[in-house]
């Protein structure tokens, strides 16, 4: 693969629905998948039962899996608060999942960051982003969350594709 190349698989998840009318999305929240395989993902995200979701996932391969447009509400951030106050994060937000086990050790490989880069720079150049965050950042309350845990932002090389 080039390293300016994206190549993303879709695995369409049933669990999403519309962004609330003149939604701007200018958010994206990194998540870590505490499951250990993108397969494993896939199959919780199809499953209607799970009522969650992201729009990516990147294996540690650097593997991109698609689950829900971006231009419609995934279900990934639950209960959640903008540190400027805003809540209800999914409505205006991207989710990307890291397959990652969030144990603090297992580590984010360089494949799987730099294509997250590629990622985020694709998703720039299609919103106005102005916010990347953990999930632990926005979900609420404070402590719910901890992933992505061990993620080192500054590792991440956001650049033109």
């Amino acid at each position: 693969m080039s390293s300016n190349t994206l190549v993303i698989n879709h695995h369409q998840s049933p669990n999403f629905n519309e962004r609330p009318a003149g939604t701007v999305i200018d958010t994206i929240i990194l998540h870590a998948t505490v499951i250990d395989s993108l397969k494993d993902v896939i199959s919780i995200f199809e499953n209607p039962e799970s009522k969650v979701s992201a729009h990516y996932t990147i294996d540690r391969d650097g593997t991109i899996a698609a689950h829900v447009s971006e231009s419609m509400r995934a279900w990934h951030a639950g209960e959640s608060l903008m540190p400027d106050g805003r809540p209800g994060v999914n409505d205006f937000s991207i989710g990307i999942e890291l397959v990652n086990l969030n144990d603090g050790f297992d580590p984010y490989p360089d494949s799987q960051l730099e294509i997250l880069g590629l990622l985020l720079s694709a998703i720039k150049m299609r919103h106005p982003i102005q916010f990347i965050l953990p999930h632990s950042e926005v979900a609420h309350p404070p402590g719910r969350k901890s992933d992505p845990k061990g993620l080192d932002l500054n590792r991440i090389s956001v650049r033109k594709i």
